[in-house]
């Protein structure tokens, strides 16, 4: 089984507050990850390890962009 994680709720809300909207093309876009994952981390069930770092480092960028 690969490495997985579980996101604490805090995390998620603030994953969510950074999206325009929530929507199959804005997951895709910004945190380039599927409806699945994104379910999965509203559920607070475990996701790839490789994935939560992919959203962490997309995640860095929309802050970054959101602060300038």
């Amino acid at each position: 089984m690969a490495d997985v994680i579980l996101i604490p709720q805090e995390h998620f809300e603030h994953l969510k507050r950074a999206l325009p909207a929530i929507t199959r093309e804005h997951l895709f876009s910004v945190y380039g990850i599927s409806e699945t994952t994104w379910s999965k981390l509203r559920k607070g069930l475990p996701i790839k390890k490789a994935t939560w770092q992919r959203i962490q480092l997309r995640y860095e960028k929309v802050r970054g962009a959101l602060a300038a």
